[in-house]
């Protein structure tokens, strides 16, 4: 328990903290505000792509989870900050065995990616409603918001664990964050849209399953065809990103007790 306390207090201590879930809130509103709008702009050129499609609607309002990217660079920060600010030799020579601290900070982790994508999927939840505000005719299901909720606490957890992970695996903040960054909003996005078989089985293309959001959007020039309806349930995105996490927390820990601290 003081283990816990200690990494807990290491974390809201400083201030990259507050950085981080200000750059989670600001992606949040910055994918969903604008989205109601940019749907709506391009109903002539996508055929499906109407607000009066509820399950387009729940596109929208699926934008509010857009600050996940955080969760990850947080917990990568988590872990690789101690390596890289000297601070692992005093962590592991107060506590020997390892495993205690890597348990320790993946709980943290979890618990802190949780409340950050909370907080930023209902300020995301608002910017969507409020972009959809200028669309009466939009009208969303009952479940959206229950659906938001639950993809904010796995997607939070889930990526924070993976983002300890890495740090533990990748000993360079920057790389670490560098990579994430362009994996998740580059690589991962052109899987997504380009392979969508095998971007179903993807973070971002699991979190979209959690939100069970079934969409087909076929582009007049044939440039884009983009359909969701191939995508995994709630159910099964779940299960698979806890898998991802499990999987990342095993191989994390494995190699870190296996390496030396400096």
């Amino acid at each position: 328990m003081n283990l816990l306390k200690s990494e807990f207090r290491k974390l809201i201590y400083t201030r990259s903290f507050y950085g981080y879930i200000a750059g989670a809130l600001f992606l949040a509103l910055l994918s969903s505000i604008p989205a109601a709008f940019s749907v709506n702009a391009l109903k002539a050129e996508l055929s499906g792509s109407s607000l009066m499609d509820p399950q387009m609607v729940d596109g929208v309002y699926a934008k509010a989870t857009g600050g996940y990217l955080f969760a990850l660079i947080m917990g990568i920060a988590i872990m690789g900050n101690e390596f890289q600010n000297g601070q692992a030799i005093s962590t592991f020579l107060a506590t020997p065995k390892r495993i205690k601290v890597l348990y320790s900070k993946l709980i943290v982790a979890a618990g802190a990616g949780i409340i950050m994508m909370l907080i930023s999927t209902l300020l995301g939840f608002v910017g969507a409603y409020f972009g959809l505000s200028f669309y009466p005719h939009a009208k969303v299901e009952s479940s959206t918001f229950l659906d938001l909720i639950i993809t904010a606490v796995v997607s939070g957890a889930v990526l924070a664990v993976m983002g300890v992970a890495i740090g533990a695996l990748v000993r360079n903040v920057k790389i670490a964050m560098g990579g994430a960054v362009i994996w998740l909003q580059v690589v991962e996005k052109l899987i997504v849209l380009f392979w969508i078989t095998g971007g179903r089985f993807l973070p971002s293309g699991l979190i979209v399953g959690m939100m069970n959001v079934r969409i087909t959007l076929r582009s007049q020039q044939r440039y884009l065809n983009l359909s969701t309806g191939s995508f995994f349930g709630p159910g099964i995105s779940i299960a698979l990103l806890l898998l991802y996490a499990a999987i990342f927390a095993g191989v994390g820990s494995w190699v870190s007790l296996r390496r030396d601290i400096d």
